[in-house]
């Protein structure tokens, strides 16, 4: 499976139809070209998928050696290790490589921030991972510098912790961030969807940042500026049902912005883990117990304001209308997104035949953050 997936344009959706057509990903692997053509495979992805093999036949075998020799692990989509939550998200990650226990029925809470973290944001990042490990909840988040990195610091004191990698396993990074990813793999663990050799870029981090919000019953924004990329996990938890939560600030902290916004926008403002507890009208811990799956339905539901208030003339004319429309791929998916209805995910594919399901996330994103359309329950339509 992980050889398959490796290849471009072979993304969630085609590699689970590809191997519900032949029965197994080794016989997809091995499947002949006219095999796949008579699959469905697209010709795009059908090329893709024979130029890959063709240039790298000993792809499984090296994965699976170069897991062994670095102590990796790798589970599939159809394994029991992997997280049932996980599945619920829309194009789940069909591998998980990592380092250390993933626990699957452990409750999780994600907490993301700010790289450009302040000493509040810190401290605060610090304390409520320290509380909820403490309490047994699992805190995930994405090893980056600033926040991520004092919620795993705050977990790890009393707890378990998840670090999400926006890629490989192999890549080295400095010498403080490896040995704390040596310490979250012997408390917790280090994964990622990406093949080992995976270098970090621009295009790996929302997809980094789905798994986050998919695998947390909740996700804790700390300190977010207005275009910080937090906010882009917190969407993401949204639009996967999961609850917001988000730490207030003062009205001229920069770094409070997105966060004020947030709960200006319906996130559920919290001060400390009770206040988390409290929100699933429960202040006991045992709810959230590993193995136990018994966390309440949202109370309340994160949802985005659209409405303008005060100007009446930008309503009756598009936003998009004063500004250059989008180019590339990002054009492509604009041009299929209608202004007078929504439309799914998957009908977007449907429509652009360019844009594999990997990169659909980050280019919706991208258009939201531009303000060329709006999405609600992963449903789109122009602004």
């Amino acid at each position: 499976m992980a050889a398959v997936n490796a290849a471009d344009q072979i993304g969630y959706r085609r590699l689970m139809l590809l191997i519900d057509f032949f029965g197994s990903a080794e016989v997809v692997w091995k499947a002949k070209e006219t095999a796949l053509k008579y699959a469905g495979l697209p010709e795009n992805a059908l090329n893709s998928l024979i130029n890959f093999r063709s240039e790298n036949p000993d792809f499984p075998e090296r994965v699976a050696e170069d897991c062994a020799a670095k102590k990796m692990n790798l589970c599939t989509v159809n394994d029991e290790e992997y997280p049932a939550i996980l599945k619920e998200i829309h194009y789940p990650p069909p591998i998980l490589y990592y380092r250390g226990e993933i626990k699957p029925t452990a409750e999780r809470i994600a907490m993301v921030g700010s790289r450009k973290s302040t000493n509040y944001g810190e401290r605060v990042a610090f304390m409520i991972s320290e509380e909820l490990a403490t309490a047994g909840i699992t805190v995930v988040s994405g090893a980056a510098y600033g926040i991520d990195t004092c919620a795993h610091r705050g977990a790890l004191k009393h707890g378990r912790t998840v670090a999400v990698l926006g890629n490989g396993l192999n890549f080295k990074n400095s010498n403080a961030k490896d040995k704390m990813l040596e310490e979250i793999a012997e408390n917790g663990v280090v994964m990622t969807e990406f093949e080992p050799n995976m270098q970090p870029s621009a295009t790996t981090f929302p997809p980094r940042n789905r798994i986050i919000a998919g695998l947390s019953r909740g996700t804790v924004v700390v300190e977010a500026g207005e275009k910080s990329g937090a906010l882009i996990t917190s969407t993401f938890a949204a639009d996967q049902g999961r609850d917001v939560f988000a730490i207030p600030g003062g009205i001229f902290a920069e770094m409070s912005a997105g966060c004020n916004k947030l709960i200006r926008d319906g996130a559920h403002l919290i001060r400390n883990a009770k206040d988390i507890f409290d929100y699933y009208e429960n202040d006991v811990p045992e709810i959230f117990e590993a193995g136990q799956n018994q966390l309440p339905k949202p109370v309340k539901k994160f949802r985005k304001v659209e409405e303008k208030l005060f100007d009446t003339e930008e309503k009756t004319s598009p936003k998009v209308a004063t500004k250059p429309l989008p180019e590339g791929k990002a054009g492509e998916v604009f041009a299929a997104i209608p202004a007078d209805g929504f439309i799914t995910q998957d009908e977007i594919l449907m429509k652009v035949d360019s844009v594999e399901s990997r990169e659909l996330p980050q280019l919706l994103i991208k258009l939201e953050l531009g303000e060329y359309i709006t999405g609600e329950n992963l449903r789109y339509k122009r602004i």
